[in-house]
């Protein structure tokens, strides 16, 4: 099944894995010698400043992967602030202490040999990676040491990016990912839509100053809250020692902001809200809809989380009964397995649930009603299904579950840059922890577990469904879908804030 909000949902399948910990202290204060993950070759230490170290060494190639990461992104963002943390992503490649400009800055990156750079401001992290040369491993963190610790962030300069930060947030709007994506946040998420809007509010950024920058770099760009991630031709002990005199200065602020962010609601709609889409990627012949619910947070529903991603393997099945019933439905005229499916993304503070299908046209009844029917089908059949261990909820099939995820876990190993990033984003979401317990909490859901969960988070909840369709067909039945609750969803009302519940006060 495709997925389409893939800057927020990329993450349906995560990497399965447990940790054995053995920790060894000198009376500084630091982590002496690494702690031995039950992964292969995998290593993890933490400097006296709480800077987290995660080291992979995989010699196959010369190379050696590097990335910053800060637990930092819209989820840390007030009204007040929407948008900052992309600006400020975009201010680390504008110069600092060492490299006192843009040019100096890609000159470093030049000399160092490296082909792809970049850094990414999404929901739950901001991270910054490149690969170069492993000889030249010192001279790459010193260069991301320097760009953290560091930045300048010069007026001028950032008067000048505010333009191209500007211009990415307008250009968003035409893609129509962006506008849709923007669409279910802001329903699902309305009391803090900015949360989950991780480019943030044109007049923000064009107002935004030096001091507001440097305030995030107090709060937010510190050791305690941020790790550092190694992959490649290295030895774990000696990249530990380098980190440890490059970043091991690293100073912490009292101005952190430390507290646990408060949660989203996940109480249910009165009655299930429906939005449809003029959408020019689908023809006439097909329309997609979609029902999203609130699901288990990384942050306060770890356990749930673990269950979540044993249900989405086991409903999404191909041979699965869900997918089974819904394809086998002559009204909604799904193609094949392939176009149906369920799935569920991990997030600090913003999961979500979905059930996904393309239908192709019926000349027996209206894209209309083949949506409804699907949504139906969801919250009553379905439901009760997975209520009742109906959807082929059987030991057997929980089994095969884990071992499809022990295999995806076991090909993520062949790359170290893939396996970092991963490693990166959980990191993020739910703490380095939640990651290497996976595999441990994965081994313990039972058949119980599924069902359980399924009474927990699908049972009698309403949520948001989506209704995409070709924009010729919208206008020809759009009086019909106004008549039958569906609000139309546009560029405009996408938009948190053009809203006027969100105006400042």
């Amino acid at each position: 099944m495709k997925k389409y909000l893939e800057h927020f949902l990329e993450h349906f399948n995560r990497i399965r894995f447990s940790f054995c910990f053995a920790v060894l202290l000198f009376s500084l204060g630091f982590f002496a010698f690494a702690q031995k993950t039950s992964i292969e070759n995998l290593y993890r230490y933490k400097l006296e400043n709480s800077l987290e170290l995660f080291v992979l060494e995989d010699d196959k190639a010369p190379l050696v992967y590097i990335e910053i990461a800060v637990r930092a992104g819209a989820v840390t963002q007030t009204r007040e602030n929407a948008g900052l943390f992309h600006l400020y992503e975009h201010m680390m490649f504008k110069g600092n202490q060492k490299y006192k400009n843009q040019q100096d800055f890609t000159l470093a990156l030049n000399r160092m040999g490296v082909a792809q750079w970049n850094g990414s401001t999404s929901v739950d992290r901001v991270n910054y990676y490149f690969t170069i040369p492993s000889n030249l491993l010192k001279d790459g963190l010193e260069f991301w040491s320097y760009a953290i610790r560091t930045p300048l962030m010069d007026k001028q300069e950032l008067e000048n990016e505010k333009k191209v930060v500007l211009s990415e947030i307008q250009g968003g709007f035409s893609e129509p990912g962006r506008i849709l994506s923007a669409g279910i946040f802001k329903e699902i998420f309305s009391k803090e839509p900015w949360k989950l809007d991780s480019a943030g509010e044109p007049s923000i950024v064009k107002n935004a100053t030096v001091e507001q920058l440097k305030q995030i770099q107090k709060e937010f760009y510190i050791p305690k809250n941020a790790a550092l991630f190694v992959g490649g031709d290295v030895k774990s002990e000696d990249v530990f020692s380098l980190v440890k005199e490059i970043f091991g200065s690293w100073q912490n602020s009292e101005e952190f902001a430390d507290e646990k962010l408060t949660s989203p609601s996940k109480e249910p709609f009165s009655s299930v809200k429906k939005l449809v889409f003029a959408d020019s990627r689908f023809s006439k012949e097909m329309s997609q809809i979609s029902y999203y619910l609130r699901g288990p947070d990384a942050q306060n529903d770890a356990k749930d989380s673990y269950v979540a991603d044993v249900w989405t393997y086991m409903t999404e099945n191909p041979e699965s009964e869900f997918v089974q019933k819904a394809v086998n439905n002559s009204y909604l005229n799904i193609p094949d397995s392939d176009y149906v499916g369920a799935g569920y993304s991990t997030m600090r503070l913003s999961s979500l649930i979905s059930f996904s299908a393309t239908m192709m046209k019926n000349d027996k009844i209206s894209e209309l009603e083949q949506a409804n029917r699907f949504i139906d089908y969801v919250r009553f059949d379905a439901v009760q299904d997975f209520i009742k261990g109906e959807n082929g909820y059987k030991k057997a099939d929980i089994q095969k579950v884990k071992n499809r995820m022990e295999d995806e876990r076991i090909y993520s190993l062949e790359n170290a840059e893939d396996f970092l990033g991963r490693l990166s984003y959980f990191w993020a979401t739910g703490g380095s922890q939640f990651f290497f317990d996976y595999e441990k909490n994965i081994e313990k859901v039972s058949i119980k577990d599924v069902l359980l969960f399924a009474e927990k988070y699908l049972k009698d909840k309403n949520g948001l469904a989506v209704l995409q369709v070709n924009p010729e067909s919208f206008i020809q039945h759009k009086d019909e879908f106004i008549k039958n609750g569906w609000q139309e969803l546009t560029f405009e009302n996408a938009r948190w804030w053009k809203d006027f519940n969100y105006e400042k006060k």
